[in-house]
């Protein structure tokens, strides 16, 4: 084909390459040609019993091969006759399934002997010339590890250069081989004599060091043979070939193959995002890779319609004048490159190079069979209901919607550090209701802090608040909580060293899956790194009883009213709000915790231009620790909660009690006892100063403890006469001409809301509070982030969310500095600000986008208001046909208002106001958006750049505007959104078709965004705001009349869906119980409960009532990959430790599954997988149960 196109391959002929193809006529060949051949078959083996005769005849032990495909896929060593009938069949097996040629012969085998080949070129015609030889010895699985040139045993045997390489000239000559090729030998270590295996006709892997030690450019030189055929020649040029023809290597050469593999786990492959890569560059050195921070490596290995999957990430080189440098050069800089993510061999290598008997030349190939290596490390058995890597303070500064992250119980975390020798905010585990199973494959230093919780250490009772060393091989093992309280906390001495950082921090942030491990929550199969040097250790240290913190089942968090109750909540609502006892719903994770009790009432009968319920306003920041309330329902917003929304809320539990907050569990009870800012920051500084007191009597030895005074909630500061006495404003700017009302709305002692206008969205207030956020990040003296008083800001529509420290700067000082930059901006409505004005492709039809709505129809909710067509009910909800829908999104330019809420989403507003919608969101919000979703909610378009949960209604597609790990182009490491304050989004309309490709250029990391820089012109603005006021005024009354009947609409189908939910055998509090509950065995992701995050799972998932029985017992899997069979059947029961229960495959790999010791016995009770289904690391296979 390719000849026939007027091309030429740049390669061997057709012919050579089938030859050689099929390893028996191969042997035949090189027979033909003079080269010693492995004593072996001739030919194919039909039948097992033909393959013990033969082995026989040659002496054991044998090899019996494939005759088709490399790469070491399709071999056996046999030992015995058994051993031949047993492997014959697999062997079979292997070549029809990855060669489609079952054909099997059998070989001698050496095993005392060395893998050495040579790198041969010849022109077609008959000429052929070789470039030395490479030694290949250290292997596994039959594949390559480390390779050298030249070889150290040949360059100790150096009449056998002339010889391997004459041999393989005469071979390559004889066939008229054209281009780069491999001659690979066997070569018997106690004779030296050499025997040939196979040829390999392409170009190898290893091919970089022999260009190093021979100054040639192998590639170069096969495009020159290709240049050759092209221009009419046979080839090139065989007095120009033999010119090349060199007579000993320069230097020596190393290299090493980097895997995505745990040596530890039998060379397993190990998929996954790679968070962060770097390689290590030194003067002698080459790295060969295909990798960067962002590759994802998956279980697809070999299947050419995916991605790049194979699991070699790269060839790492090293070249110098003596071998002795190339190995100290080459561990240098291995030891200096970096991979987080996923196991690699990296540690591997710097320890082969390490190793005696590799630094005297002497490996064979089996010198990995007996290779000790123990890194230190933890190798995770099970990962339990939800285990996090945290470190405190997380990420308080990145904001835009990429969660803060950190402990949520920041008191037990802290101190487990510091019983361990850590500085406090090291990195360490968080446990949630249930914890993983740990063994240790080095020694430890760890401490278990936190909620109570079963912990044993080799069967026998661990205790927690303790200091203890771990030795190598002991298993941790981790049960379920049993008092008040839900997580623990484990530190490890040293943390985790192979978990990267993003920004700052190696925290885990499950909802936008970044930091920690995969940005997932841990599971079977992952491996911790852990420190190599420990600190010597003499005597206990255990914290003394009266100062371990207390974990009740009824909690009393002190709060602080605001940012939004009065005029907002009624007095009434507000009595309410701190005199009920709140029940905690089993909704309660790191994203929110759902709380069940009495409904307000509210003070105002809508929210306005924030939405159609009196709980909604306009967008805004949240502060952590605030009490939401999306809709009736109330949800405290821990660490994990969206930094922005448009909901009321009502009230903000202090930084003091966060630790608390972070403890609460489903089932648990709790009341608001609102305090004043100043009790607030005297409890915080309580805080504070137990916690290092702490730090000081763990870094004595516990000397110091009795010095230090237990926490205590018993005498709590005294409520206010009452609650609706507090006011959320704590200071405000009147309104008057060139200066908006500006009300400061406390949130907690830690956050300040800068509220411009009066509810309603305005550029000029958007104007405003950019400008009030540039101030605040370009001042210059003690209140400014450098110096730690300011923490972070969330520009959002009229407001600016500002985190503060109030241990560094009281709220009075912090509000004279803010009060100051507001009489300092001059009237604004002449202003100009540069913007980048971006033109981005849309689809209003797209497959993924009708199918989100499906599987809302199918799995959430029937029938409602805006389905079946979301778009069509937002053109009618706002009195326009679909065609000047259409228009407004072709037509508008959408000013981005906020970048936040999930993972960077740009909110924006049509700058014109004639072109604004007021939208409801779904009820309830789907629980899947695909990436680049288009939406409208409120009043503002936003655009989803990653799939995730959401409440706006779909209305096309676009492209993305994030990369987390900022790899593409257009993003940075440092800066991995695309939007910005001020920046416009417009669209041009393209097809389905058109918007596919751009997709894909997207995902390949080369789309590049069009955008042009513009300002933005205030006075423009105004004027236009003036200019049509009136038509404005008649569009928004045809919008309220067509949004009245559609609110009446939905009213009817919401009663008549309630009703229809009554009549079922399970009521909907039941169903969201079980879809929703955190599942103690992981079957079911703990997630968020703000609606805009809900996750439901797959039906495959949808057994909580089984996985919180204490009877059922799930098998997971162990790696990412594909299921190929499954053994087992439902009622079967485990007869022993070896049962094999599932087969998965992964990288061409079998990866069977097997029921362990503590399961045997059990009866296998349900099976959640088929052939075929793609399972995720630590996800059940199948369900046990204990009979």
């Amino acid at each position: 084909m390719v000849a026939t196109a007027g091309m030429v391959f740049v390669g061997p002929s057709p012919e050579c390459i089938e030859s050689f193809g099929i390893k028996h006529t191969a042997r035949d060949l090189a027979a033909q040609a003079g080269v010693p051949i492995v004593p072996g078959t001739k030919g194919i083996v039909e039948t097992e019993e033909d393959a013990v005769s033969e082995a026989e005849k040659l002496g054991f032990p044998v090899m019996i091969k494939t005759t088709a495909g490399g790469g070491g896929m399709g071999l056996l060593r046999c030992n015995s006759p058994k051993e031949v009938r047993d492997s014959f069949r697999t062997v079979q097996s292997r070549g029809e399934t990855l060669f489609k040629n079952s054909g099997v012969f059998i070989e001698r085998y050496y095993p005392a002997s060395h893998h050495i080949e040579v790198q041969v070129f010849g022109n077609g015609q008959g000429k052929a010339i070789h470039f030395g030889e490479r030694e290949c010895s250290i292997q596994r699985r039959h594949q390559k590890v480390i390779e050298e040139c030249p070889s150290p045993f040949v360059t100790r045997h150096p009449e056998l250069r002339e010889k391997v390489g004459a041999a393989a000239v005469r071979l390559a000559e004889s066939i008229n081989y054209g281009s780069a090729g491999t001659i690979e030998y066997l070569v018997d270590d106690e004779t030296a004599d050499f025997f040939f295996l196979e040829m390999n006709t392409r170009l190898q892997v290893e091919h970089g060091i022999t260009e190093m030690c021979y100054n040639i450019d192998l590639v170069e030189l096969m495009l020159r043979q290709a240049d050759a055929l092209l221009g009419g020649k046979s080839g090139l040029d065989a007095s120009y070939l033999q010119a090349l023809q060199p007579s000993a290597p320069t230097g020596f050469a190393i290299e090493a193959r980097v895997y995505a593999e745990n040596p530890s786990r039998d060379y397993a492959p190990s998929p996954g995002t790679l968070q962060h890569v770097h390689w290590a560059k030194a003067e002698g050195s080459r790295t060969d890779t295909w990798v960067h921070t962002g590759s994802k490596i998956t279980s697809f290995y070999g299947k050419p319609h995916e991605d790049v999957l194979y699991p070699l990430l790269a060839k790492v080189m090293f070249h110098d004048s003596s071998r002795d440098a190339a190995i100290k050069g080459l561990d240098n800089v291995l030891k200096s490159s970096r991979i987080c993510g996923p196991p690699t061999n990296l540690e591997f290598l710097t320890a082969i190079l390490n190793d005696k008997v590799f630094n005297s030349g002497s490996t064979m190939t089996r010198f990995l069979d007996s290779f000790q290596f123990s890194p230190p490390e933890i190798d995770i058995l099970a990962g339990g209901a939800y285990t996090l890597i945290e470190d405190w303070p997380g990420r308080p500064t990145i904001g835009r919607g990429f969660s803060h992250s950190g402990p949520m119980d920041p008191l037990a975390f802290r101190i487990a550090n510091y019983l361990v020798g850590n500085s406090p905010g090291k990195e360490g585990l968080e446990i949630t209701l249930s914890g993983p199973d740990l063994r240790f494959r080095g020694p430890a230093i760890i401490a278990l802090c936190g909620a109570p919780i079963e912990a044993t250490l080799d069967g026998k009772q661990f205790p927690m608040w303790t200091r203890s060393r771990i030795e190598a091989g002991q298993r941790l093992t981790i049960g379920k909580t049993t008092g008040g309280g839900c997580r623990a906390y484990l530190g490890v001495y040293g943390g985790f060293p192979n978990i990267a950082e993003w920004f700052g921090s190696k925290s885990t942030a499950p909802m936008t899956g970044v930091g920690g491990y995969q940005g997932r929550a841990l599971a079977s199969g992952d491996v911790l790194s852990i420190t190599k040097k420990l600190p010597s250790l003499s005597g206990e240290l255990k914290l003394p009883d009266n100062l371990v913190p207390e974990y009740p089942t009824h909690w009393d968090l002190h709060c602080m009213v605001g940012p939004y109750d009065d005029g907002y909540l009624l007095p009434e609502d507000i009595e309410m709000l701190y005199g009920t006892t709140w029940k905690i719903s089993h909704n309660a994770a790191r994203g929110g915790i759902r709380l069940i009790g009495p409904k307000p009432k509210w003070a105002r009968e809508d929210g306005g231009e924030g939405g159609a319920h009196p709980s909604n306003v306009i967008e805004y920041g949240y502060p952590i620790g605030t009490l939401n309330w999306t809709g009736d329902d109330p949800c405290l917003f821990p660490v994990d909660c969206p930094d922005l929304g448009g909901f009321v809320s009502s009230t903000t539990i202090i930084k003091a009690d966060f630790w608390r907050l972070g403890q609460i569990k489903a089932g648990n009870t709790l009341r608001f006892r609102p305090v004043t800012y100043d009790d607030a920051v005297e409890k915080r500084k309580g805080v504070e100063e137990f916690i290092q007191k702490l730090g000081a009597g763990c870094a004595d030895g516990g000397k110091s403890f009795s010095d230090v005074h237990p926490l205590t909630y018993t005498n709590l500061p005294p409520l206010a006469q009452s609650p609706s006495e507090h006011s959320a404003i704590v200071h405000q700017i009147m309104e008057k001409k060139g200066q908006p009302l500006v009300s400061y709305r406390q949130g907690g002692d830690d956050f300040i809301l800068i509220d411009y206008g009066h509810g309603n969205f305005n550029l000029n207030y958007r104007c405003r509070a950019v400008a009030l956020n540039k101030a605040l990040h370009e001042a210059k003296g003690a209140i400014t982030f450098e110096c730690g008083a300011l923490v972070s800001t969330m520009p959002c529509g009229n407001s600016l969310m500002l985190h503060y420290n109030s241990l560094q700067i009281s709220r009075s000082k912090l509000l004279e500095y803010l009060v100051q930059i507001e009489s300092s901006f001059a009237d604004m409505a002449h202003a100009k600000f540069p913007s980048r004005l971006f033109r981005l492709p849309l689809t209003f039809k797209h497959a993924a986008q009708d199918a989100s709505v499906k599987r809302y129809i199918e799995t959430q909710r029937p029938y409602a208001s805006y389905l079946p067509d979301p778009q069509g009910f937002v053109a009618e909800n706002n009195a326009f046909t679909k065609e000047e829908f259409d228009r407004i999104f072709l037509t508008a330019n959408f000013m981005v208002v906020a970048v936040g809420f999930f993972c960077a989403l740009p909110l924006c507003l049509p700058v014109d106001p004639r072109q604004r919608m007021n939208s409801p969101k779904m009820n309830p919000s789907r629980v899947f958006t695909p990436e680049g979703q288009l939406s409208w909610g409120g009043s503002c378009m936003a655009l989803y750049n990653v799939e995730s949960p959401g409440g706006y209604m779909p209305t096309g597609m676009t492209i993305p505007g994030v990369d987390i790990l900022g790899s593409k182009r257009g993003y940075s490491p440092k800066k991995p959104w695309l939007f910005d304050d001020f920046d416009q989004l417009s669209f041009y309309a393209v097809t389905e078709e058109e918007y596919e490709k751009e997709m894909a250029t997207f995902r390949s990391g080369r789309y590049e965004y069009k955008y042009e820089e513009v300002e933005f012109d205030l006075a423009e603005h105004n004027e236009l705001l003036q200019r049509t006021r009136k038509e404005v005024k008649e569009i928004r009354a045809r919008q309220r009349k067509a949004q009245a009947k559609m609110i009446e609409v939905e009213n009817e189908m919401l009663k008549k869906w309630a009703e229809e939910k009554k009549k079922g055998e399970v009521s909907g509090d039941e169903v969201e119980s079980l879809l929703n509950g955190e599942s103690l065995f992981g079957l079911i992701s703990i997630i968020s409960v703000h609606p805009k995050f809900h996750r439901l799972q797959s039906a495959s998932h949808r057994s909580a009532d089984l996985s919180v029985d204490p009877g059922i017992v799930p098998i997971e899997a162990p790696l990412n990959a594909n299921v190929w069979k499954v053994e087992a059947k439902e009622g079967q029961r485990i007869e022993n430790e070896d049962m094999v229960v599932s087969i998965l495959e992964a990288m061409k790999l079998e990866i069977p599954v097997k029921a362990g010791k503590d399961m045997m016995g059990m009866k296998i009770e349900k099976i959640l997988i088929k052939p075929n289904d793609v399972v995720e690391a630590g996800k059940p296979l199948i369900l046990l149960s204990k009979v």
